[in-house]
């Protein structure tokens, strides 16, 4: 009996390696592309000062009510121009899983039935995946704490690390933004205060309902 399942362990694995999964397409021709989201379109996670550990808060359908109240809620304070956390023992940070594109993905990846109702960027991650691009290379996403200020120095400068990035990881070619949104706003703002950075590394910018006096804005640089 046990030289049969013997056998039969090693008729699978044989079986196992027969299978290939289709090799995944990459056009290194691409220019890089840089996704942002709207407002309430990123993963939010909450931190526990004390112990370390971290919970996603935002999107989140099982226990909302609850996490949502007791690790979100926040108030603007006009002295520092932030928006800080009810809990002082609570932070908030955006995950960077995926370069970016896990927060801007699937808003809440627990859900199994009816997940594609919390989809914001993921179908058009999957179509541009199936065009050639390659995350990390040329497909990159910005997630941030949309309860701050669109200016806000933090936000400001961590986008431009992210173009800096962006910029490096494909070999100097510069990025196309497709902004939807509020992310427009983001965008717009980090262009106003930082032109020599954003002509450096961007080349078109794509503003999908953005604000912007009901205008869809397509900028080539």
């Amino acid at each position: 009996m046990a030289m049969l399942l013997e056998e039969l362990v090693k008729s699978i694995e044989m079986w196992l390696k027969l299978i290939k999964k289709p090799q995944e397409y990459i056009d290194p021709t691409l220019d890089p592309v840089l996704l942002v989201p709207g407002i309430a379109g990123s993963i939010l996670n909450a931190v526990d000062k004390k112990t370390g550990r971290t919970e996603r808060v935002w999107v989140r359908i099982l226990g909302a009510d609850h996490e949502f109240c007791d690790k979100l809620w926040c108030r603007f304070d006009p002295s520092t121009g932030r928006t800080a956390n009810l809990d002082p023992d609570t932070s908030i940070e955006v995950p960077e899983d995926r370069y970016g594109l896990y927060a801007i993905d699937n808003l809440d990846p627990d859900m199994i039935i009816g997940s594609d109702c919390v989809y914001y960027f993921h179908d058009m991650i999957a179509e541009m995946l199936s065009w050639g691009y390659q995350e990390g290379k040329t497909l990159f996403g910005f997630g941030y704490d949309f309860r701050q200020s669109n200016r806000l120095q933090e936000t400001m400068e961590h986008f431009a690390q992210k173009l800096e990035s962006i910029h490096t990881a494909s070999g100097g070619k510069k990025i196309n933004i497709i902004s939807h949104s509020m992310g427009g706003l983001l965008v717009k703002c980090f262009m106003a205060l930082n032109s020599d950075i954003f002509e450096k590394y961007v080349k078109n910018w794509i503003a999908i309902a953005a604000p912007f006096q009901g205008k869809q804005l397509f900028c080539h640089f």
